[in-house]
């Protein structure tokens, strides 16, 4: 795969994850423009996240029947429309809406750039080319909260939508500039859409391995997702002080992306489920007590570390199973790794109002070694 290429599809992940956090930081800003209350913005990520799930599962089929190339140019073209409208929305449920419809063009962008990168990549290097794309996709819940939360304070909260649609057309030319057509692999052998998904679900080892994204990456995602508000309310943190311990578990994250296929490479089978158990027992450790932010530092290392080396190993895998039915597997893999997410958001906010943050730590633990479990029973030479 052709460094260009590889750039390219880093960059699209990147705006995929962008979407997903551009409004954390603008809450405060965004509220008085819809005319909520800022907790209310938290709608618009909610409801990218679902419909994405949703979708992803429509995505994938036809990306193996149609191609990857003209799917991933209709996301990106689209994408692109949606955040430019973003700043026209004169309510919430406008906004709402256009963040849906936002989520169902990453649902098509995601799914096609990682079948891109296994249809492309030899069996020996494709973890190691996913491995360096996902830092695009950490890398936006590192960078993007930051300028997203300047560009509100000194410009316009819509500035931040108008850059990220400026991106995604810009992808969009490069896209058709540097995949051919001849890139993708549609498949002539199923002749309806139920077929594909029966196919890809019938893949040798592919059931147990989506079960994994479920319960371990998808709950490994989550616990990311809410990993800022986990430190301020365990050691008592200023908002700014959490979003830099956040930030530095993110490039923890992007260590491991990198440092995966060496670890592959050097003990194989074992490394996959390894990273597993070390993000999972790394969970656990945020129930230790902790008396000063660098021990919850440290306490945390070990999940972000497994989590960021382990996501590209896992894909990679599924990438492996079918060139077939890649495009349907992958997005099978994006739909439960969004639901694991939305799981531990909903356990998080039903469990920690009546139990302790401790608890909730060790449930996502607990939860999440299933998922390892099965990584290791199925990564059995």
């Amino acid at each position: 795969m052709k460094l260009i290429q590889l750039s390219t599809v880093f960059g699209a992940l990147f705006l995929v994850g962008s979407a997903e956090v551009v409004a954390g930081p603008m809450m405060t800003f965004m509220g008085p423009d819809f005319g909520v209350a800022s907790n209310a913005i938290a709608y618009l990520p909610a409801a990218y996240g679902l419909a994405y799930g949703a979708i992803a599962l429509i995505a994938g089929p036809l990306s193996d029947r149609l191609g990857r190339k003209r799917p991933l140019q209709a996301g990106l073209l689209g994408f692109s429309a949606l955040c430019a409208l973003m700043p026209k929305a004169s309510c919430l449920w406008m906004g709402v809406a256009l963040a849906g419809l936002t989520g169902v063009c990453a649902a098509i962008i995601q799914p096609n750039c990682l079948a891109l990168v296994g249809d492309r990549a030899s069996s020996e290097k494709i973890d190691r080319y996913l491995g360096r794309v996902f830092v695009g996709l950490m890398l936006a819940f590192v960078l993007t909260p930051s300028i997203a939360g300047w560009l509100a304070g000194h410009t316009s909260w819509k500035h931040a939508y108008y850059l990220l649609a400026a991106l995604a057309a810009l992808a969009f030319f490069v896209v058709s500039i540097v995949f051919d057509s001849s890139f993708a692999r549609p498949t002539t052998k199923t002749p309806s859409l139920a077929s594909t998904h029966l196919g890809a679900l019938s893949t040798g080892g592919v059931l147990a391995r989506l079960l994994a994204s479920y319960f371990w990456l998808g709950w490994m995602a989550g616990f990311g997702a809410i990993v800022a508000d986990i430190a301020a309310s365990k050691s008592s943190l200023a908002p700014d002080d959490a979003g830099l311990l956040a930030g530095f578990f993110g490039l923890v994250v992007i260590a491991g992306n990198l440092a995966g296929p060496y670890l592959r490479r050097a003990v194989d089978d074992i490394a996959l489920p390894s990273a597993a158990f070390a993000g999972s027992i790394g969970v656990i450790a945020f129930s230790i007590p902790t008396s000063s932010v660098y021990q919850l530092a440290l306490a945390g290392m070990p999940w972000a570390f497994g989590y960021g080396c382990g996501g590209p190993l896992h894909h990679a895998r599924l990438s492996g199973l079918s060139a077939i039915y890649r495009g349907t597997i992958n997005s099978y893999h994006a739909s439960l790794l969004n639901l694991g997410i939305f799981s531990v958001s909903f356990l998080f906010g039903s469990l920690v109002p009546v139990t302790s943050l401790t608890f909730f730590c060790l449930a996502v633990g607990v939860v999440s070694l299933i998922g390892a479990v099965l990584l290791a029973l199925v990564s059995r030479p």
